[in-house]
């Protein structure tokens, strides 16, 4: 109803007083009416309100916590949720489960904690990777598949397998080209130089440059026996693994490693079973034993056929392998500490010699008292004892007790010419990949549970040698 118009139009103050009532009525019904609603909206949540502050006071009297979540976003305040909670659970809420729970009171809860719709459309942003957390290396077991190393590229699979290893100094040289013009490749791996400047408290002095550590010059496959089995000498994603042991001591030594160093007869096991030499062209057959081909003892008689897989060759370092070798022991001989030729130790899975550590010498009998090798069997035979299986052992002997009488060895050569205190000689077992009767994988395990500790045993027994006093 609204108020009648003034019949009398000439009273200007009438119409004046007729337009402020209704407005006035107008306004009052507009204010009625925005009243009734807000009651309407707010009367039900203040009644939550209340009885969440009920269910909290509860909370406080039975418990000394009094801790409060705030709610998840399907969460449902009601008078009859809220009175229907369990003791366990009175007072308590859920937060959002993107975020860490926060000791909060309902409803002052920080803005991001309050339960809000997710969005179901898929951006971007969310396809995108999380970033890869940094460590020491990256990992080595996520590779899908394995190669074969190839003589052809080994120096572009070898600077791969170098970038896995991104906190390490790793120089790739070719110190040497077989007969068939394949490289012979020479890693030279350091720790990352450390770019700060070293205080010296004793003299006062800052030193640019640390002390020089000692090397450990490792070889691969000078004997190719069997190479082609033993996955961590002849596949990258296992030898990626086994190169990982070797840096873990990187520490305390630098590492010289010769990946392929007969690459020319690596080539060729791959499809001969019996084959033990390089190709190089003789008078019968073609091939020398390189690891009898170097000059210490070395066998002068021309007894021994081209066509044995023991030839030695026609004198002493005619190989291009061989000299090789020699020239790295000619150039850093006088920081090398220790030299380990490692290869397989039969043609096939089949013929069982078991794990070795092989040591000097093999051309005499007559072996002198070394200590350091007699510590070093007594601490392998240890570390053995405390694995996870029983069945398993290292030998640890010399190359005559193992070979017989042998000439021309690279180890006896490092020995005795150039004087190395560890010149060792690691024959690794082959063992089928698969085994099928119980599922576990022999060479896999062998690599991890043996020569790991192995590996381990040797690096620490090289350092305390080198580092304590003599007697």
């Amino acid at each position: 109803m609204g108020l009648p118009f003034p019949e009398k139009r000439q009273n200007v103050e009438e119409l004046e007083v007729w337009t402020d009532q209704r407005f006035a009525s107008r306004r009052y019904a507009q204010n009625r009416r925005f009243k009734e609603i807000h009651l309407r909206t707010t009367t039900p949540m203040k009644k939550k309100y209340e009885n969440v502050k009920k269910v909290k006071r509860k909370a406080q009297k039975g418990s000394k916590l009094g801790e409060f979540r705030a709610p998840s976003q399907h969460t449902n305040f009601t008078s009859r949720k809220a009175t229907n909670v369990s003791k366990s659970q009175k007072g308590v809420f859920r937060s959002h489960s993107k975020w860490t729970l926060m000791n909060v009171s309902w409803p002052k809860v920080a803005p991001q904690l309050r339960a809000k719709p997710l969005s179901t459309r898929i951006t971007q942003m969310m396809l995108q990777e999380e970033p890869e957390i940094s460590s020491r290396y990256k990992l080595l077991d996520d590779e899908i598949g394995s190669e074969y190393l190839s003589p052809y590229a080994i120096k572009q699979q070898i600077s791969r397998i170098s970038s896995k290893f991104p906190n390490t100094n790793i120089t790739i040289d070719v110190i040497g080209r077989t007969v068939e013009y394949n490289d012979i490749v020479l890693m030279r791996i350091s720790e990352m130089n450390d770019l700060q400047r070293h205080f010296r408290a004793e003299d006062d002095k800052y030193a640019d440059e640390a002390p020089q550590k000692k090397i450990v010059f490792i070889v691969h496959g000078l004997t190719v026996m069997g190479i082609s089995s033993i996955r961590c000498l002849s596949h990258d994603k296992e030898f990626t693994k086994l190169l990982s042991y070797y840096l873990t001591h990187l520490d305390n030594f630098d590492i010289f490693l010769i990946p392929l160093a007969n690459p020319d007869g690596f080539t060729v096991s791959q499809h001969k079973n019996i084959w033990n030499k390089n190709v190089s062209p003789q008078n019968a057959c073609p091939g020398v034993n390189v690891d009898r081909n170097f000059d210490v003892a070395w066998n002068s008689s021309n007894i021994i056929s081209s066509c044995s897989q023991h030839y030695p060759g026609t004198s002493p370092f005619s190989e291009a392998e061989s000299r090789a070798i020699r020239d790295v022991f000619h150039k850093y001989g006088h920081k090398i500490v220790a030299y380990m030729h490692v290869h397989a130790g039969s043609f096939e899975p089949s013929i069982y010699k078991g794990e070795a550590v092989l040591y000097p010498r093999g051309f005499s009998e007559a072996q002198s008292d070394d200590d350091k090798y007699i510590d070093l069997k007594g601490e392998i035979d240890e570390v053995m004892r405390n694995a996870s299986f029983k069945t398993v052992s290292v030998s640890v002997d010399t190359l005559h007790n193992w070979y017989g009488r042998i000439f021309g060895s690279s180890v006896d050569y490092a020995s005795t010419i150039y004087g190395i205190p560890f010149s060792l000689e690691l024959v690794m077992q082959l063992y089928d990949i698969y085994v099928y009767d119980t599922g576990e994988h022999y060479e896999e395990s062998a690599l991890s549970e043996i020569w790991k500790r192995v590996i381990d045993v040797i690096f620490t027994n090289i350092w305390k040698h080198i580092h304590e006093p003599d007697p």
